[in-house]
């Protein structure tokens, strides 16, 4: 149900607009599933939850004695955390819909809760790209100072299962400006991080930021998230989910009536968790790959 009131309704674009920055590192990360078209998945204080990743490569040759192609790839299932996120405020002694309350919401709520949950979306995506395993197979310079562009042109070279032009490099605020800096000696200069990604082999480049690691390498399907507006059980004054037309994702919004304070109270309402396919230490099977 989407929401009625003109504040919070004046204040639905404003808040995805403030979101969608969290949701297209999502895309440019390949996430298996962050969309409200997703299959549901029922969520409930401390569950875990099964999520399949899968691993994309060519399918192996033809089998004479089976008469098939073998699969490609491999689909494995992680477990998922998800996380509760509650972004809102409370207005006292006021009424949402008169007068100058219904632009003090837009402005409010849109930048609370919108670039609340960007905030905390981006915080784990961060933590479970940092929880990937680093490999003895793949190396890069680890003095900054010390490295050249061939550090990032042979990167994960010699990983036979990695596709680099199907792959996303997730690099850190300091790895990305070194990128830039060594591409740009050579006359190399864009304000696009695709085209900088494309140029070393990659499929693109997107930037983490707070990241530990240098660099994690994001084969495709090698990164999932979920997100879920949790079912409504209580009574509230009113309560409906929007969901953003352009990335799919949906965001509960629920506003509560507090009388003996004089007050209503609005939040919006997710549940959001990353989980990531590990490649092992020696890299000998597809996944994601951090470089620290």
């Amino acid at each position: 149900m989407a929401m009625t009131l003109t504040g919070i309704a004046l204040s639905i674009e404003e808040m995805f607009a403030n979101i969608r920055p969290a949701t297209d590192t999502l895309q440019k990360l390949g996430a298996v599933d962050f969309s409200s078209a997703a299959p549901g998945i029922d969520i409930k204080p401390n569950a875990t939850i099964k999520v399949p990743l899968s691993s994309i490569s060519a399918a192996s040759a033809f089998n004479t004695s089976t008469n098939h192609y073998g699969t490609g790839g491999t689909t494995t299932y992680g477990d998922l955390t998800a996380t509760h996120y509650l972004q809102g405020f409370d207005l006292s002694g006021e009424d949402l819909d008169k007068g100058v309350n219904a632009a003090r919401m837009k402005n409010l709520f849109a930048r609370r809760a919108g670039g609340g949950i960007a905030m905390a979306v981006m915080a784990a995506v961060k933590t479970g790209l940092d929880a990937v395993t680093s490999s003895t197979a793949v190396t890069l310079n680890a003095t900054m100072g010390s490295r050249v562009v061939a550090d990032y042109l042979n990167l994960a070279g010699s990983i036979a299962w990695l596709d680099k032009t199907t792959s996303v490099l997730a690099v850190n605020g300091a790895t990305l400006a070194n990128i830039k800096s060594l591409l740009a000696a050579l006359n190399v200069t864009t304000a696009s991080l695709t085209e900088l990604a494309q140029y070393l082999g990659f499929k693109d480049i997107v930037l983490v930021p707070g990241m530990t690691a240098s660099a994690v390498i994001v084969p495709a399907g090698g990164f999932g998230s979920i997100a879920r507006v949790p079912a409504i059980v209580a009574d509230y004054a009113e309560a409906g989910t929007e969901t953003d037309p352009e990335s799919g994702l949906s965001v509960g919004i629920v506003v509560n009536n507090d009388r003996n304070l004089n007050r209503q109270i609005v939040n919006a309402d997710l549940w959001f968790g990353v989980i990531t396919q590990k490649a092992p230490a020696a890299a000998g099977t597809s996944g994601c790959i951090k470089i620290t």
